[in-house]
């Protein structure tokens, strides 16, 4: 695979009430990098790259959803590794020397997560498709607390449910919705774009979920107790509006998030947008604006991560590629 190209470029809960529903002035959160990756079966190609992780040695790890696999990087796009996993990978977790991986179901394999060493060896999955305690309906990001407890979006089930390191059911919370606490009730009960989506962990061992449909994120107590619910539908800098331009499915809202070393929000949308949030939902900062496959530019962006050098990974999924970015944003109250 090629190096990574370089191109110069340089609580009151509210429902529906966006905390930045006013509109915000844009500014730069992050300076453009570079890319890897393009459409393919290749090493170091994707078809439909979906989730990211990144070890303790900013060792980067992609799930490659049609693929059926996951592949290792370098912080510059130096491919390191790549190995089968079970079908259909999305939603993906490191945790020591463990990758967690979420698996959407096919005609013949169920909804999962499995559990993989950083060098590829399968260890245990668990999971069954369903709705009852330790089921799984079409289960999309996880993070894992410090404390080893795995934290799994249940898209269509419309709940998080959390599980040990072994995969032992511990507690669950969510249902159809729109109050605080629930998840997707503005969409039909079958389709999963009513979230929880993507699921992170700040420093503070708050939970935050990203919730499409709606347009929202909200902040739980690791019990699962609702905190703060903020967000909306416009499609503007600060908001998460604006329909994913390639293709004809009403597709908007927010879907991956990660949290930085100084607890801020980092959120992607099908619109293109990459911003930053303070927890408490005041807008710092984006990306730009523009859908697109040049630099700085997303199609459906997904998975978002960063390393220990403060740099910015995202998966731009219907570009097939990941865009790294060097954050720039001062350091900002919440």
């Amino acid at each position: 695979m090629p190096a990574m190209e370089r191109i110069a470029v340089s609580i009151l809960i509210a429902v529906f009430t966006s905390l930045t529903a006013a509109a915000t002035p844009y500014q730069i959160a992050a300076e453009w990098v570079g890319c890897w990756g393009q459409e393919g079966t290749a090493p170091g190609e994707f078809h439909i790259p979906i989730g990211i992780a990144i070890s303790d040695e900013d060792r980067i790890f992609v799930t490659d959803h049609y693929n059926n696999r996951v592949q290792s990087f370098d912080g510059e796009g130096r491919l390191l590794s790549h190995f089968p996993v079970l079908p259909n990978p999305g939603g993906i977790a490191v945790h020591e020397d463990r990758l967690y991986i979420a698996h959407f179901p096919s005609a013949s394999t169920p909804d999962r997560v499995s559990v993989y060493s950083l060098e590829g060896t399968f260890i245990r999955e668990w999971g069954s498709s369903g709705a009852g305690k330790g089921q799984l309906d079409f289960a999309g990001g996880l993070a894992i607390s410090a404390g080893g407890e795995v934290f799994v979006a249940d898209q269509t089930n419309r709940r998080v449910q959390v599980f040990d390191l072994e995969g032992k059911f511990l507690r669950m919370w969510g249902a159809y919705g729109i109050v605080p606490g629930q998840f997707g009730g503005n969409v039909s009960t079958k389709s999963r774009v009513g979230g929880p989506q993507f699921v992170a962990i700040d420093h503070t061992g708050g939970i935050f979920t990203t919730e499409a449909s709606v347009g929202r994120i909200q902040e739980f107590t690791a019990e699962g107790k609702p905190v703060l619910a903020w967000g909306d539908l416009a499609d503007r800098s600060g908001s998460f509006g604006g329909k994913f331009a390639a293709m004809k499915a009403n597709l908007v809202g927010p879907i991956g998030i990660c949290v930085d070393n100084e607890d801020r929000l980092w959120v992607t949308a099908v619109s293109g947008r990459v911003q930053c949030f303070t927890r408490a939902g005041r807008y710092l900062g984006g990306l730009g604006d523009a859908q697109g496959n040049g630099p700085g530019e997303f199609s459906a962006p997904h998975g978002i991560a960063i390393n220990s050098k403060n740099e910015l990974f995202i998966i731009d999924t219907y570009n097939h590629r990941v865009q790294k970015y060097r954050i720039t944003l001062p350091r900002a109250n919440p």
